[in-house]
């Protein structure tokens, strides 16, 4: 049996996800499946924004007039991008997600995010910008998450929001168990 390292913030992202996970969609209920994938990916967002505001709050030097001051000048910018996000935790606190399986599959489910709320369901301009990044995107879309891109339009399957519920899922388990053997002691409230 296998014990999982969770912060009370990724426990109750867990609950969430479960539920939108277990959740049947008809193909045809193409609202429903982008609803889904929105929620799972806002939810993750929300709960790794949490844990990087407590590693800030719990950082020592925060004590310093002078690192509070240029904390709160960058402070926007660690969380505009889910890159910065990630430079910050590896930079700043020593947590690398990036590369392993479980954050490459977790970005198929922000950039389909991307695709449904700035892109109306289709690939941003952003997107089809990046060709080196497009054909990985389209093949994640279709081997992680089961959507298909013909075009710019994609596809959603009725497997999708299960799908990104369960890559939430794992990115989750494996952000907090990295998070919580580099910083045992840290607590990241649910609220």
């Amino acid at each position: 049996m296998t014990t999982w390292q969770l912060t009370e913030s990724g426990e109750g992202v867990l609950r969430r996800v479960s539920v939108l996970g277990t959740t049947p969609y008809a193909e045809t209920d193409q609202d429903g499946i982008r609803a889904a994938v929105v929620s799972c990916a806002t939810l993750v967002e929300a709960h790794v924004d949490k844990v990087i505001k407590s590693l800030f709050s719990a950082d020592a030097a925060m004590s310093l007039s002078l690192t509070r001051v240029l904390h709160a000048e960058v402070e926007d910018s660690i969380f505009r991008t889910w890159e910065s996000r990630r430079k910050w935790l590896a930079t700043a606190f020593g947590i690398n997600v990036s590369g392993d399986k479980a954050s490459q599959d977790f970005d198929a489910v922000v950039d389909l995010r991307n695709s449904i709320v700035h892109g109306d369901g289709q690939l941003t301009d952003l997107q089809l910008s990046k060709i080196k990044d497009l054909f990985r995107l389209k093949e994640q879309y279709t081997r992680v998450l089961s959507a298909q891109v013909n075009g710019r339009f994609v596809t959603l399957s009725s497997e999708v929001a299960v799908r990104s519920a369960t890559v939430s899922r794992d990115f989750v388990l494996h952000f907090d168990k990295v998070l919580l053997e580099k910083f045992p002691a840290l607590t990241v409230r649910a609220s």
